[in-house]
């Protein structure tokens, strides 16, 4: 973060970098301390939080450290914030309060002054306005905003400003009434925040009459120990109303959308403990009877809002499918198909090309098929058809009419691109441009890849946003693992005979050189495939081999074993290029123990960047392998051929590439507070300390992250756990491109692959069997 000179030049803000890392000097002495700071400026760190630097009661210059913990929002110039916590001496900024809390005042006197001048909530009031209106009413000011005594305040600044005044004013007026009331009651600040943001003053009135509505902000066992505390009796029907949603909700985070009574039973019984588990079953029944949950005519139990997900999903669906198809041109898509084949040097199945006329005819079709049948060379043809449709509009139409490719991961994303040669994005940004009104979409065909990973939450947001016209193409494999959020959206999609769907069967990717999708198909189907030893002395042979071992523990060193063979040596300085290059990467199951991704990465990383560069205290080091952990759109800033910013037309903006959860990257120079990294999406920026947060090593991801992803080649430590099953093996193996090393128990393997996929238990709703269309499936 660039300094600035703020407040006369008086202040110097430090970068993000200096919240999370509290650097001190040698100094031992820090004291409690307590400041009423009107805010002069607030510089936000990208993780949250923040410096906010003001004056306090004396007039003097004061900063303190707000971590994102306890930021309710970011303090606005002019409004007075109560800090406590330990104040120490900075290295460069001197003292500092290193805020445990952080809570927005109403000003006094004639601090509402500075306040209604320099807050952006108070459009059109600038100082002198500010300083006329204090000059003029005193102290009564603050009764004439109270009353809302819109002509006293008027008959200064005129009736447009007197508004901006009580409004303005009224807000944060119930802002802090809501942060005060919950203080007494031991409810953190920023939940205290999210309250006041989503009830206004409203959620006193709310949370009194039920102290549960916080459960939508707060963990249950908080909101329910504050309760009891309070005396709420355990049998309560609130508690008992708040039970059965908490258990529709811990449901949903497992995967499903509903519930048979017994489960729902079960699980609001152990919610309750043992004071009030025999009313499980009543308090079922009258979430029923209120509304809460809806019960279907097969028994299943849904929570309401998952209810309607689900129903919106389904009707927004049919309605594509009552829509007349579209005629296409015959000679049209022949001779997209035509250039396709001589590109790919050999001819389109039958099914691929059915798969091609389907998806520029049919306004909702899927297509599927498991690893290598060909899915990809599809896609292509579907482009560069849905391309001639665009052109064979008229002029006026073709700017709204698109055929965007979309996926769920960043990595999928940047494979989907790579493979079709044309432009994807993940579902967050191509909704976050849609928001924003950096791109329009009424007509053409959305085409999401790697559907499998869809969510239902995913799929509703994108359906709400889309306009009824635009086609929609839903393209997976549904062998692959589950959704890690709820529902099994695809595979309801694929087993629906109403809707238009083309199947790939026949393995095309590299047939004859590899026998990665054969062993792949073995395992689709459940049957254990019988795998050949690994051999160190050819390690980058092409095929899936597997090396036994007896426990974890020698499961996690055969890992690192194999990666050190087809790795070689640990490179010398400054040389881990060719490291890269051979693009090893280990897939895990598991995340914390010995052969867990976190361990093998900590090895990893030891042994192979011992001899380069150190980057700060990190752990890590210039070629060290990382991953970035969510979406950050306001990373790695697009430059033109110069090197200037690149700016939206629209919003006067810089554009940002972003850094997209799952994306990988090297480590590849040290700056002065951080750290250039670049990522393998071509996005690339600098990482400071503040953002270490959101990264971590990427010599070994877990399976789930790699979904969508392709390696070179792909070491998998297989382990026990919970989520282990054919979905998982085969999604690891299939992410590489030319070996598979699979390492672990030759009868755990087995098992996982021969017993059903763990996400068949699902309980979901979603139906589309009464839907209108035509199944295309061969």
């Amino acid at each position: 973060m660039a300094r600035a000179d703020c407040d006369r030049g008086e202040e110097r803000p430090g970068g993000s970098g200096d919240q999370a890392t509290g650097l001190v000097s040698g100094e031992s002495t820090e004291q409690v301390a307590t400041a009423e700071i009107t805010a002069t400026s607030f510089h936000a760190s990208p993780s949250g939080g923040g410096i906010l630097i003001g004056r306090d009661e004396r007039g003097a210059l004061r900063r303190a450290v707000i971590g994102s913990s306890i930021c309710t929002r970011p303090p606005q110039p002019g409004e007075t914030w109560r800090v406590t916590g330990r104040e120490r001496a900075h290295l460069e900024y001197g003292l500092q309060i290193y805020a445990t809390v952080a809570l927005p005042l109403l000003p006094s006197g004639r601090g509402i002054i500075r306040y209604l001048a320099t807050n952006k909530r108070f459009v059109g009031i600038g100082w002198a306005t500010a300083t006329r209106l204090w000059d003029k009413l005193g102290d009564r000011l603050y009764e004439a905003i109270r009353e809302r005594d819109l002509r006293a305040i008027a008959e200064v600044i005129g009736p447009e400003r007197a508004v901006s005044v009580v409004q303005g004013f009224g807000v944060l007026a119930e802002e802090v009434e809501v942060f005060q009331w919950l203080d007494r009651y031991g409810v953190s600040p920023r939940t205290a925040a999210a309250a006041a943001a989503i009830w206004g003053r409203r959620a006193i009135e709310r949370i009194a009459a039920d102290p549960y509505a916080l459960s939508l902000l707060e963990p249950w066992l908080a909101v329910d120990r504050r309760a009891l505390r309070l005396g709420l009796e355990p049998t309560d029907r609130r508690r008992l109303l708040a039970s059965v949603e908490e258990a529709l909700s811990r449901r949903f985070q497992l995967g499903h959308t509903a519930a048979t009574k017994p489960e729902a039973v079960a699980l609001v019984a152990s919610i309750l403990g043992s004071q009030a588990a025999h009313s499980a079953s009543a308090a079922v029944d009258q979430a029923v009877e209120a509304g809460r949950l809806v019960r279907h005519e097969d028994g299943l139990l849904q929570s309401r809002a998952v209810w309607f997900m689900e129903r919106e999903i389904e009707r927004k669906l049919s309605e594509r499918l009552e829509r007349q198809s579209v005629t296409p041109d015959a000679a049209e898509i022949e001779d997209v198909i035509s250039a396709v084949e001589t590109a790919e040097g050999y001819r389109l199945t039958d099914r691929q090309r059915e798969a091609v006329y389907m998806a520029v005819s049919c306004a909702l079709s899927v297509l599927c098929g498991g690893a290598g049948t060909g899915k990809t060379t599809a896609v292509r043809a579907i482009l560069e058809a849905s391309e001639r449709r665009k052109n064979a509009l008229p002029a006026h139409e073709r700017r709204d009419f698109e055929y965007p490719q979309v996926a769920l991961a960043g990595r999928a994303v940047k494979r989907i691109a790579e493979a079709t040669g044309r432009e994807a994005s993940t579902i967050a940004r191509f909704l976050r441009q849609l928001e924003t009104g950096r791109r329009s979409i009424q007509r053409g065909l959305m085409i999401f890849d790697e559907s499998s990973m869809l969510d239902v939450p995913s799929v509703y947001r994108i359906l709400v946003a889309l306009p009824p016209l635009v086609d929609l193409l839903f393209i997976g494999d549904p062998g692959q693992l589950p959704p890690i959020g709820p529902g099994l959206l695809f595979h309801r999609m694929v087993e629906a005979e109403t809707i238009p769907q083309v199947r790939l069967d026949a393995i095309h990717r590299q047939a004859a050189e590899s026998v990665i999708p054969a062993v792949a198909a073995d395992i689709r189907e459940g049957r254990a495939p019988a795998l050949p030893p690994f051999d160190a002395e050819r390690p980058l042979a092409p095929g899936v081999f597997f090396v036994p071992a007896a426990d974890e523990d020698e499961t996690a060193r055969r890992a690192v074993e194999v990666f050190e063979a087809m790795a070689g040596p640990p490179p010398s300085s400054g040389a881990t290029d060719a490291l890269h290059a051979k693009d090893v990467q280990l897939l895990c199951p598991v995340k914390s123990r010995a052969a867990g991704f976190k361990a093998l990465n900590r090895e990893i990383e030891s042994r192979y960047m011992a001899n380069q560069q150190r980057v700060h205290d990190w752990g890590l080091s210039v070629g060290s392998k990382v991953i970035w952990l969510r979406n950050d759109y306001a990373k790695a800033p697009l430059r033109d051929s110069d090197g200037n910013p690149i700016i939206d037309e629209q919003t006067g903006e810089p554009l940002f590439a972003g850094f997209m959860n799952g994306a990988l990257g090297i480590v590849r120079r040290p700056t002065e507070r951080g750290a250039w990294v670049e990522f393998d999406d071509g996005a690339a920026d600098e990482i400071r300390v503040s953002e270490l947060e959101h990264l971590t090593h990427g010599w070994a991801v877990s399976v789930h992250k790699a979904q969508g992803s392709a390696f070179r080649r792909v070491i998998v430590p297989l382990v026990r756990s919970r989520l282990l099953d054919r979905t998982m093996v085969y999604t690891a193996i299939t992410r590489a491109v030319e070996t598979a090393v699979v390492i672990g128990d030759p009868a755990l393997m087995a098992r996982a692959v021969q017993e059903a996929p763990r996400a068949s238990g699902r309980r979901i709703t979603l139906s589309f069997d009464a839907m209108g269309g035509v199944s295309l499936s061969g």
